[in-house]
């Protein structure tokens, strides 16, 4: 059973990470051409076009380098170390349990019941029939 209250992860898996994104009520920008994702972490008014386009703006950017991605961000926003490092426990987390999630559905299990204990955290309960012949 794993349990998750910090985990260091890579970000390999850019349509979980896009997805967790998205949970956590970030908007997005990914570039076609290097496939970089840029997320507003702090009070965006309007998405720019990306995060060299307006020193005012307060960015995280996911940069696509080989098979996982590099977080970068803008000066301004470095300043901000509070809401960045909230930002990224809630992304790792959300993103470790995802990922497992993904790979435990790819790999043919099934999620068969969801426990939610009185402290509000869930256990999923996955299982997966394998046909043994003799």
């Amino acid at each position: 059973m794993s349990h998750y209250t910090s985990i260091k992860t890579k970000y390999t898996n850019s349509i979980v990470l896009k997805k967790v994104i998205n949970k956590l009520g970030y908007p997005y920008i990914e570039h076609e051409s290097n496939k970089n994702i840029e997320v507003p972490v702090i009070s965006p008014k309007n998405l720019k076009l990306s995060i060299y386009d307006n020193a005012d703006q307060n960015y995280l950017a996911f940069k696509a380098k080989q098979s996982s991605y590099h977080i970068i961000t803008d000066s301004q926003s470095w300043t901000r170390k509070e809401i960045i490092n909230t930002f990224l426990k809630k992304l790792e987390l959300n993103y470790g349990y995802s990922e497992t999630i993904h790979q435990a559905l790819d790999l043919g299990f099934v999620r068969s019941k969801v426990i939610t204990s009185n402290n509000k955290n869930n256990k999923f309960i996955f299982q997966r029939c394998v046909e043994v012949k003799k």
